[in-house]
Formats: structure tokens, C-alpha cells, sequence
């Protein structure tokens, strides 16, 4: 038979001690990842007794939210529980973080901000062989503990930080003096929900390599990123700027302040080389003449490489750049450059440009871009004007920023730079958190709003099912993660209501004998799963203990066996226990 028939019979053999699994593991671990799904009792005989490879298997297979809910409150150890929800988060989001959120309220109502009662949680969490529930009872049960929380074994501070992570940020923030310096950085570097001032003074306190470690992070926050650019670290920069994490308004900043902090000889070689849009974009913050001219190419209609580009209008300008933009199949003649659709975006780039090069080059910019000839005349006109000019220029740039970006008519097209300064917020969360305030968003779109890592926290506190999602990790970030409805499962108990009800006796042909072991045990695996209701699954199930015990007894040698002979036998359920019985003795 198939191996998830097989795991089927092997959780309904198991006892609640997962004695049987202990004792076959080996012939069924490297088929852990074959099942779609295993059962909850076989997936707790596996976390008390499995490997870590074995748990990252069924892990990767584990998606159903119920099945991590319930195996949250029934499995144990503690460590190995976080450890396998852990594995569960990295691939689907939503199977970690719903039953998490019972860990998120228990530790606030039970520990709060407590440093005692949080050392006595990290003392106990090694040793303990409870369930997570009965771990964080115990810590604030207990007594003593101490003002200052030691550093976590290396073996559990993966799980301490998972911990802390669910810790209300308030309580977290009050928890920050009594944390050892490498356990804050270390909830920094997964982003930890602190005040901006502790994220830079720890960012400040890091030693370089561990900078460099926070820079190439994936799941810093923004007030993390601010910290390292505040620095003026070129190198620092040219790593925040590789990371793909980074967004828009990071790269900005680095560019923007490119007259104060020369940029990495690398970050110049990623905006030049980089025919992706996020990295050359920002280069026209930058006031560099060509790599303002790498940020406004039109990639999609030329015939070379960006660099190519950007060396050729060195040499010898625009005009010599036009013929690689002519597409011979339209007949049609591109231009080199694209203006931006938000005019704020061109105002910025002519004036960082005059600042650090003079007025020549913000007339240069001007007169290789496709601009409307009134629009031209007019910059013109403040360019022969000197420093008034200038001001002007300034000024229209920024009544400019407050207005929305136009966009294109045509989909297709680039909406080009719709970001505004680099210095602006990190996006219109203050707009957002004062109409919550008015009006309280639905519990929805709270969440759906959680999906964004920088969401504030009266936007996650109001989200559904209390789900506050303050630690991502090791979540992944995405809108589909966060989507609550599970189709497959829907559609499957929809498909099983209209068997049993179409098909009389169905449930009862796994006990009848005739049908073959592996077909039983599918049907049987499958009401366990998606039973219409609840009472059918355990009624199931308790005939099922009632069945084996009649074949084989209360003995555990004779279930031994049948968990090993399963995975090969061909005939039926009480052929599988009586050759197993009779092998028994």
C-alpha cells in the first residue's frame, strides 16, 4: 500500500506515549514528506521523537491550520513544538501564525512585562517536557527568577526568540533593559516591533560584521534600515541597497545623500549593470549625471545592455544613443529617456543635480528628455535665473510632493517613479492610523493590512480573531499568507458530505473486511480529515481502537509489527492483523 494509508494505520496503532512510532521510525522517515498530510496523533509521536530532518518534512506537508492548532495544544516538548510550528511558518504563513496567536495572549496575560517571570520562562524552556501552554503556566506560577534575563543555550535561543517575538511590543519594549545586549540585536535583526531610539542605539552598539549582518537582513524593519544609513557607512549603504528586502524609499535615501556619503564603488556597479527597475530607479536621487541617466532609460524598447547605454551616452550623448532605440518592426523611433510621471520625482533629480554639479547638468538633463517644449521653456527660465531660480525650482518641488502621481493610460506601460522624497514616511500609515482612530477599520482589512511589516500597531491590534501578527518571522510577508479561507479542505469536505450521502455504508466498508487495507485506510484517513462533522471523526476513530484491540490485543509487539508489514501488504485490514497477531506469538 501507499505510505499514507500506511501512516493512517500507524497513528490509529500508535498509543498516546507514540511507543509504536519510536519503535518504526526508521522504516518510515524517509517517507515522512510522500503524504500530503499526516495525522495529528502520528505528527506528535514524530515531534517527541523524531529528528529534525523528520520534522521538517512533515512540516513542508503540514498546511492544514487546524492541524497546527491542535497540535499547539496537545504536543509536546515545548521546544519541539515551536521548533516544528517554526518549519510549518517558513512554508505557509498562515499555518503558523493563527495558532500562535493563543501563545501571543497567554504570554501577555500570564508574563506581561514581567523580567522575573520571563527568566523563570527561559530557565524552565530547555528542561521542560509539557506543552507550551503548561511551560508558560509553570514560569508564572513559579517563583524566584532573576531582574536580569541571562543569555538563552545555544540549543533553545531560536526558541527564545520565537517568544519574545510574541510578546506584546509595549511589554517588549519594557523587557529591553533587562535583555542582554545580542538577544535585543538579535530581535532587531528578526524585526522585533521597538521604539525607533532603541533600534539605533543598538544599531549603533553592533560591532561591523554584525552591521553587516543587519543590512543583508530579511526581515528587518525600516527604523532598522534607517539606523545603518544614518551611519554613512558607503559599504553599509551598498549592502542595505543589495538587499532585495530593501524597498524604494531605503535605496532613496542612500541615493539622495549621495553628495554627503559617496557611494560604494558596488552599488554604483549594481544602478549602471542592473536592468531591474528597483535598482536603477533611485539612482535619480542621486545627482550623478550618468547614473541619473541609468535610473530614466528606457529599457524596454533599447537593443543593448543598460551599462552599454550609459557608456555610449558618456562618449558622445543622446543623438548617439537614438539609433539602438529605432524598433525596425514598428518603424518607430523611441526615445532614450523616460520622464517620470510625478513631476516631483524630475523636480528632485534637477536640483540634485545643480547642488553638486552645477546648473550645466540640470540644463543637460533637460535637454535630453522628452519634455513638452512649455514645461522645457520653463525650467529653462529658472535655470538663467541663478540662485533664485533655484529657490523657486524648489519650491514648486515641494508643492509639488503633496499631489497624487498621475498614472498611465495604458497598463502595460511603466507607472514609473510613483515614490515621493526619500526623506518622506515609509508609507501613509499616519493617514491610515487617524481614520482607524475615527472609524475602526473591519477586522479583514486589518489584517490584510498585517501582510506590510512596517503595519502600525493599532492597524494589527484591530485585525480578526485577535490575530496580531506582531513577529512575522519566520513567517514569510505576502497577501496570500494572510488569506484566511482554506478551498482545498472546503472542497473536500463537500466531496466526502455527498459520497456518505449518496453511497449507503460507506463509512462502515472499513471494517467490513472485504474491501483491500490500502483503499480502507484512505477512506478512513479521509473522514478523519474531513468528516462533515466533528462526532463522525471520533466515532471513527474510537471503532477503530475497538477493531485493533480485537485483532490484536492490548499488546504492543503485535502493533509493531503490523506497522512494519503495512507499507508492503497487499490484502486486507484482518489479514494485516492476524499475520501480525500470528507473528506476534
Amino acid at each position: 500500500m501507499q505510505y499514507g494509508s500506511a501512516f493512517a494505520l500507524l497513528a490509529a496503532l500508535d498509543n498516546a506515549e507514540g511507543e509504536v512510532f519510536a519503535r518504526v521510525r526508521g522504516s518510515y522517515a524517509p517517507h515522512l514528506g510522500e503524504a500530503r498530510g499526516l495525522p495529528v496523533p502520528l505528527i506528535t509521536s514524530a515531534i517527541r521523537y523524531g529528528t529534525g530532518a523528520d520534522l521538517i518534512k512533515i512540516a513542508a506537508r503540514t498546511r492544514d491550520v487546524r492541524a497546527t492548532t491542535e497540535l499547539l495544544a496537545e504536543a509536546r516538548p515545548a521546544v519541539a513544538v515551536l521548533r516544528f510550528l517554526r518549519h510549518c511558518g517558513a512554508n505557509d504563513g498562515l499555518s503558523y501564525l493563527r495558532p500562535i496567536t493563543e501563545v501571543s495572549a497567554l504570554l501577555d496575560a500570564r508574563l506581561g512585562a514581567d523580567p522575573r517571570a520571563w527568566s523563570r520562562l527561559l530557565t524552565q524552556l530547555p528542561d521542560c517536557q509539557g506543552t507550551v501552554a503548561e511551560l508558560v503556566e509553570a514560569a508564572a506560577a513559579g517563583e524566584g527568577g532573576t531582574d536580569a534575563i541571562p543569555t538563552p543555550p545555544r540549543t533553545v535561543a531560536t526558541e527564545w526568540r520565537q517568544l519574545l517575538l510574541l510578546a506584546h511590543p509595549d511589554h517588549l519594549t519594557a523587557l529591553v533593559p533587562h535583555l542582554r545586549v545580542r538577544t535585543v540585536l538579535d530581535l532587531v535583526h528578526f524585526g522585533a516591533r521597538l521604539p525607533a531610539p532603541i533600534v539605533a542605539e543598538t544599531v549603533r552598539g553592533a560591532t561591523a560584521r554584525q552591521r553587516r549582518a543587519l543590512a543583508a537582513a530579511e526581515h528587518l524593519r525600516p527604523e532598522g534600515y534607517d539606523a545603518l544609513i544614518d551611519l554613512g557607512d558607503p559599504e553599509l549603504n551598498a549592502v542595505v541597497y543589495a538587499n532585495p528586502r530593501a524597498g524604494d524609499r531605503e535605496r532613496n535615501r542612500i541615493m539622495a545623500a549621495a553628495g554627503e556619503v559617496a557611494l560604494d564603488p558596488a552599488t554604483i556597479e549594481r544602478v549602471i549593470r542592473s536592468d531591474n527597475a528597483r535598482y536603477r530607479r533611485p539612482a535619480v536621487w542621486s545627482g550623478d549625471p550618468a547614473l541619473v541617466r541609468a535610473a530614466l532609460l528606457r529599457v524596454r524598447h533599447m537593443s543593448v545592455t543598460a551599462a552599454e547605454c550609459v557608456e555610449l551616452w558618456k562618449r558622445s550623448g543622446v543623438e548617439a544613443l537614438r539609433p539602438l532605440f529605432h524598433n525596425t518592426y514598428q518603424r518607430k523611433q523611441y526615445e532614450p529617456f523616460v520622464v517620470p510621471l510625478h513631476r516631483a520625482v524630475l523636480l528632485g533629480a534637477l536640483l540634485a543635480l545643480w547642488d553638486r554639479h552645477g546648473v550645466a547638468q540640470a540644463e543637460l538633463l533637460v535637454a535630453d528628455l522628452p519634455l513638452r517644449e512649455a514645461s522645457a521653456a520653463k525650467l529653462r527660465t529658472m535655470f538663467a535665473a541663478g540662485d533664485a531660480g533655484r529657490a523657486r525650482l524648489r519650491a514648486e518641488y515641494e508643492r509639488e510632493l503633496g499631489r497624487q502621481a498621475p498614472r498611465s493610460e495604458h497598463s502595460r506601460v511603466p507607472q514609473g517613479f510613483r515614490i515621493a522624497a526619500p526623506w518622506d514616511p515609509p508609507a501613509g500609515w499616519a493617514t491610515v492610523v487617524a481614520a482607524h482612530a475615527k472609524v475602526p477599520l473591519p477586522g479583514a482589512t486589518a489584517r490584510f493590512l498585517t501582510a506590510f511589516p512596517d503595519c502600525p500597531a493599532p492597524i494589527a491590534e484591530a485585525a480578526e480573531d485577535g490575530e496580531t501578527l506582531r513577529g512575522r518571522w519566520p513567517a514569510a510577508d505576502g497577501w496570500w499568507r494572510t488569506f484566511p479561507h482554506d478551498h482545498v479542505h472546503t472542497n473536500e469536505v463537500r466531496r466526502l458530505r455527498t459520497e456518505l450521502a449518496r453511497i449507503p455504508g460507506l463509512a462502515e466498508r472499513v471494517f467490513t473486511g472485504t474491501t483491500p487495507a490500502e483503499r480502507a485506510l484512505e477512506l478512513y484517513d479521509r473522514i478523519q480529515r474531513y468528516a462533515p462533522d466533528p462526532e463522525s471523526a471520533v466515532e471513527q476513530r474510537a471503532r477503530m481502537a475497538e477493531y485493533i484491540r480485537e485483532h490484536l490485543g492490548e499488546g504492543m509487539e503485535a502493533r509493531v509489527i503490523a506497522a512494519r508489514m503495512a507499507p508492503s501488504f497487499a490484502g486486507t485490514l484482518p489479514e494485516l492483523f492476524a499475520t501480525a497477531a500470528a507473528a506476534a506469538g
